[in-house]
């Protein structure tokens, strides 16, 4: 246990589906009897541990470790967990059952698996909740817009979609190529990607001349192993717009200004798809902060590439701060 002035963090084991997962439960410093909130903090695509560093990219960012604390320092739990994957510290306990789960549903049964957690662990320590959130951030947005939406769904009060995807991997991977291509090089760039891309569609395998050329973009796709085509291939088809149309709690999405990784107008549309939402109309809010990156971070401009996805520091408070009004003023 880590007790400090500001929080007090009890590291856990999510342990499900023949997985042993690290993960951490953070709490107001003088918790006790009922608090504003109870967070599932469900983290994004790559290999992050349980604080958001990924240790096989040798990038410390540190941001959801910066997320939990800043929340439970308002006095808010948070719950959060790590990826499955090398560096993680995520260890398979039963052969069979642990890769019954190392797909794109898997994420989804993993996320639910962590809800359930987050409640024992919390009467374990007699702590109350007024609310119950799903926060996900970029990849696991949309992994928690699916547990919104799923027969779980009446067990949260509020969802928080933190840089969320607007559209499949593929095609934020698509629009990425324009950020690490030079400027006479992006169109040929594209096209090639766009010849992978729809050879994973299809389920079909990719011709060996499209698996030689520059490393990334279309040639990283190109050369990965079948299972991570097909991991890609279903996280492509899960629509996050029509997940968001069809979710029917409060919703705040949050966007910053500087996110090269899930640009501005991905949050405009989900922002615009909730405001959209038929029926009893359920509150939409949108936080955009203007100066952040993808990890809710100020980078200095002279820093870019690696370098800014893995900028150190503490994510900025206003993200925390609006997530913490946000919860407060849910009926």
């Amino acid at each position: 246990m880590t007790d400090t002035t500001d929080y007090i963090e009890h590291a856990c084991t999510l342990a499900t589906h023949g997985w042993s997962i690290p993960a951490a439960l953070t709490l107001p410093p003088s918790a006790r009897g009922d608090l504003p909130s109870a967070i599932l903090l469900v983290p994004g695509s790559l290999f992050s541990d349980v604080n958001g560093d990924y240790p096989s990219w040798n990038s410390f960012p540190h941001v959801y470790a910066h997320l939990a604390r800043q929340l439970s320092a308002r006095g808010h739990a948070v719950y959060r967990f790590a990826k499955l994957g090398p560096g993680t510290g995520s260890e398979a306990t039963d052969s069979e059952r642990s890769a019954s789960v190392r797909n794109w549903g898997g994420r989804l049964r993993i996320a639910t698996a962590a809800l359930d957690a987050m409640r024992r662990e919390l009467a374990a320590c007699g702590i109350a909740v007024s609310r119950t959130i799903a926060a996900g951030h970029s990849e696991g947005s949309v992994v928690v817009s699916q547990l919104a939406t799923s027969d779980r769904g009446a067990d949260l009060d509020g969802v928080v979609l933190l840089a969320g995807p607007s559209v499949g991997l593929l095609g934020i991977m698509r629009e990425q190529v324009g950020l690490m291509t030079p400027p006479d090089e992006v169109d040929a760039a594209i096209r090639r990607l766009d010849e992978v891309i729809a050879y994973i569609r299809r389920g079909e395998a990719v011709p060996a001349e499209l698996a030689s050329g520059p490393p990334g973009g279309a040639t990283a796709l190109a050369t990965m192993p079948e299972d991570a085509r097909r991991y890609m291939r279903e996280t492509d088809a899960t629509d996050p717009t029509a997940l968001a149309a069809a979710m029917r709690q409060p919703v705040l999405v949050v966007q910053g200004g500087e996110d090269s990784s899930v640009a501005r107008h991905h949050g405009e549309r989900l922002r615009d798809t909730l405001l959209a939402r038929e029926g009893r109309r359920p509150a939409t809010e949108y936080l955009f902060v203007p100066e952040v990156s993808h990890m809710f971070k100020v980078v200095p401009p002279d820093v870019a590439g690696p370098a800014a996805f893995g900028y150190p520091g503490e994510t900025d408070r206003r993200v925390t701060d609006g997530i913490d009004r946000w919860v407060r003023s849910l009926s």
